[in-house]
């Protein structure tokens, strides 16, 4: 080989040196912090007095893998996620009514120090930390996350009605949101950490949204995400009012601004084409509501059930096995119940494993309401 080969192939070689060394160094958003491998340390934080929900684990769970997921399709691997939850409830050493109420940055501050400077706060030194706090209270303590509704009595904010209430969609379908909440987060680069708080609005009942919710604070703003300029549908936007997390994205200058570089990103997976929801999608009382989900037919199903939940701290009940029809290319399934009454709340959930040993879940909400 001559001098001049020996040369191109140094030059060749230092290229993809480079190049690999670039494709591994993924940083925060407007920070150094790599997050080619990221941490998250989940905690259940409960005020002083508080009884712990009796599933909060199995609840923090399902939204933590679906954060997981979704950044794993969106990065495209680039960016390892994992997570750890707390084994015990986290409980104050304050009631709520002593929590900060003349700014919900305070409330935010309150909850946050008071987990972090604690044994809960633990981390796995070869990954970029998160601690993600799952609080089962809001900054105003009147709001009622199973009814959807604030009672004037106990909301400080002004003014405490409509307002206060939870989103509503045009077409009927609840969605996370309400004044009352006070989720926050903060990517802290001094301190290498993302700081992230979840009220109780948007995760103690998982609604379509909820997902977002959580990757939205939880892991977008931790890892310094700001929301997208013009705002969009993506999660760092309004996805959340939308639909479910494996309807939405992040945006691709986003991404690049984190130093990814464009790779396909898969959304034929399970995943991404499982879908649930309900009809009519605003419910009225006295009359049936149907359950159902969707999924491409080239999965072969191999079990799917349906539950559903009465009260926040009833337990989940089966429902009989669901009936079948074609949506084009797609398979459905489907269950009807009885009809409802007015001012009824349910929680349903429905979970789908396939022949491959693939499996999805996904949680959703009505209130039957006046039309």
């Amino acid at each position: 080989m001559n001098h001049a080969s020996r040369l191109v192939t140094l030059l060749f070689a230092c290229c993809l040196f480079i190049s690999a060394r670039a494709e591994a160094q993924m940083h925060a958003f407007g920070g150094d912090d790599p997050i080619d491998r990221i941490g998250v340390r989940a905690v259940y934080y409960l005020p002083k007095g508080a009884a712990p929900l009796p599933d909060w684990r199995e609840r923090l769970e399902y939204h933590l893998e679906r954060a997981r997921e979704f950044h794993q399709r969106e990065l495209a691997g680039r960016s390892d996620l994992s997570y750890t939850i707390h084994a015990e409830p986290f409980i104050s050493k304050d009631v709520q009514d002593d929590f900060p109420r003349d700014d919900v940055n305070n409330f935010y501050w309150k909850i946050m120090n008071e987990v972090w400077h604690s044994d809960a706060a633990i981390w796995d030194e070869s990954r970029f930390p998160i601690l993600l706090v799952f609080a089962d209270c809001n900054f105003s303590p009147g709001y009622n996350d199973w009814t959807r509704v604030c009672d004037p009595e106990r909301c400080f904010l002004e003014p405490p009605h409509a307002e206060c209430a939870g989103h509503v969609t045009a077409s009927g379908e609840d969605r996370p949101g309400t004044r009352c909440g006070g989720a926050r987060s903060v990517y802290w680069a001094e301190k290498h950490i993302g700081l992230g708080l979840v009220t109780a609005d948007g995760w103690r009942v998982p609604i379509k949204g909820t997902d977002c919710v959580v990757y939205h604070e939880g892991i977008g703003h931790a890892i310094g995400l700001p929301h997208p300029e013009p705002i969009d549908d993506s999660v760092m936007g309004l996805a959340q009012y939308v639909d479910s997390i494996q309807a939405t994205w992040i945006d691709g200058d986003q991404k690049e601004a984190m130093g990814w570089t464009p790779a396909q990103v898969r959304r034929d997976d399970l995943f991404s084409t499982f879908s649930v929801s309900h009809v009519p999608l605003r419910p009225l009382a006295k009359k049936p509501v149907t359950i159902y989900a969707s999924l491409p037919a080239s999965f072969e199903v191999a079990s799917i059930r349906a539950e559903i939940q009465t009260g926040l701290w009833s337990a989940f009940e089966p429902l009989p096995e669901p009936y079948r029809f074609e949506d084009g290319a797609n398979q459905g399934f489907a269950w009807t119940l009885a009809p409802r009454v007015l001012n009824e709340c349910l929680a349903y959930r429905v979970r789908v494993h396939t022949a491959d040993g693939a499996s999805e879940q996904i949680w959703n909400y009505f209130k039957v309401r006046d039309e």
